[in-house]
């Protein structure tokens, strides 16, 4: 029936709605659905978990292919524990240390020409006074009566070579 507001009755009617088993259909679909669903993400966990055990071996110095023969959490305490463990069973070396920083072997007095050298450019020339004096120019900490000398300085030098 249509009323006055546009209205019908039949707009509610499911189709193909035989009763309950329709229902019973669409319950079973949305099970299948729902398991698919949950065996995809305990897929995704399991190579999360083995890829977090495998960081953690490599972090502790042993091959990620280990990982497979460990079957606790992914925790980082766990897995060094157990790494320690399989370590004194079967009398492996212990976790790297962190390495120290390599001494120098160079004196200060060829260090300090080495930055010189450095410091020179790509090229290999020393800067000239123009340079110099423009690397001052350039510099936003002076002032402006630090830069008024930087530029009589240039043209003096200018001036003399």
């Amino acid at each position: 029936m249509n009323d006055a507001w546009g209205y019908d009755e039949t707009d509610n009617e499911l189709p193909n709605a035989n009763g309950p088993k329709a229902l019973r259909d669409y319950a079973k679909s949305q099970k299948e659905r729902a398991d698919a669903a949950e065996a995809r993400i305990a897929a995704v966990e399991q190579q999360l978990r083995r890829a977090q055990v495998g960081d953690l071996f490599e972090s502790q110095g042993v091959p990620r292919s280990a990982a497979q023969y460990y079957n606790g959490d992914a925790d980082p305490e766990k897995v060094t524990s157990w790494v320690n463990d399989m370590r004194s069973a079967f009398g492996g070396a212990a976790a790297p240390q962190a390495q120290q920083a390599p001494q120098s072997t160079v004196s200060p007095t060829d260090q300090a020409q080495i930055q010189q050298m450095m410091q020179a450019g790509a090229d290999g020339a020393v800067p000239g006074n123009y340079d110099v004096a423009m690397k001052q120019l350039n510099d936003p900490t002076l002032s402006t009566a630090d830069r008024v000398a930087a530029w009589n300085q240039l043209a003096r030098n200018q001036q003399q070579g």
